[in-house]
């Protein structure tokens, strides 16, 4: 209990901390892509200060992603989103609930057997978290400009539990960002039949980077300014495939990969996203490198 008042009056100062960065910019909108190793976890933080998490890395995560949330003035967790069951996006995510005030949890209306799988049922059950089992074409509204939808599954009879996966469109304004978590050919194949709109201008590519996915007619459908891959260094699956990554460089499509480059942040204005990433990108060290991803030539999207 006394650890947990701490890191609740830690999160506070550095929250008013961090609202005092964001003075100068009020339509700033960052998106963390956490190097949680061999898995999947993206924070949102918005103008308004709004905090949402997407998926929660592996089992041992808990306690490194509740810290780096805390350093970043996370206190309450307006939605929570478990994209599919597999234990290296929802490892983490009982921890989270222990840690953090939830106002909403969204997942697929899918069960696993695993032990990841029920640890997040009883801490959701426990804390007394609302579920909301959304499916395609749900949107959750987070504040004026920014919304997020959910585009797939479009459809069950899937070969693959990660075909189940919960794909996102994230927009601001004429931002946008499409997050894959463990999505494959299958569910591209449904969202390109479908004439779903897809088009964004950051990625984060599916699965890790296996070649189960990332379809070169999805990719140059979606036509991003850059992509972003959440892999572990050194994993024993060899992610990203040779593949995949061939066919983003065919399209000169920018990639950062948090096993070489640590946490990676999009800072999103509305109308340009900048980056900035490193093994030492902490709000306290002030050295992240930083790049800056113009619009295309086709323009920002716009949808």
């Amino acid at each position: 209990m006394r650890r947990r008042r701490f890191w609740l009056m830690f999160g506070f100062v550095i929250f008013l901390l961090h609202n005092q960065a964001r003075a100068a910019d009020p339509r700033l909108m960052d998106v963390h892509f956490i190097d949680v190793g061999q898995a999947d976890s993206i924070l949102i933080q918005t103008p308004q200060g709004k905090n949402l998490l997407v998926d929660a890395g592996d089992e041992g995560s808990g306690k490194g992603l509740a810290d780096y949330l805390h350093s970043h003035g996370v206190v309450v967790l307006d939605a929570v989103i478990a994209t599919h069951p597999h234990h290296d996006h929802i490892g983490g995510m009982s921890a989270i609930m222990k840690q953090f005030q939830v106002k909403a949890f969204y997942m697929p209306d899918l069960t696993h057997s695993t032990r990841a799988f029920r640890r997040l049922y009883e801490a959701v059950r426990r804390e007394g978290i609302m579920i909301f089992q959304a499916k395609a074409g749900d949107k959750i509204d987070v504040e004026p400009g920014i919304k997020i939808r959910i585009v797939a599954p479009l459809k069950g009879g899937y070969d693959s539990l990660n075909e189940y996966s919960y794909v996102l469109k994230l927009v601001d304004r004429k931002n946008s960002f499409l997050f894959m978590a463990d999505a494959g050919e299958q569910s591209e194949t449904d969202l390109l039949e479908k004439r779903v709109n897809v088009r964004a201008d950051i990625i984060k590519i599916g699965h890790h980077g296996a070649n189960t996915g990332t379809t070169l007619p999805f990719l140059k459908k979606v036509n991003p300014d850059a992509a972003v891959i959440s892999v572990g260094k050194g994993n024993r699956y060899g992610y990203p495939d040779k593949a995949v990554i061939q066919r983003l460089r065919y399209l000169k499509i920018p990639t950062y990969r948090t096993d070489l480059l640590g946490t990676i942040v999009a800072h999103s204005d509305g109308q340009r996203v900048s980056f900035t990433y490193g093994l030492e990108n902490d709000h306290r060290s002030g050295r992240q490198k930083k790049a800056v991803i113009e619009p295309s030539a086709n323009g920002y999207n716009k949808g």
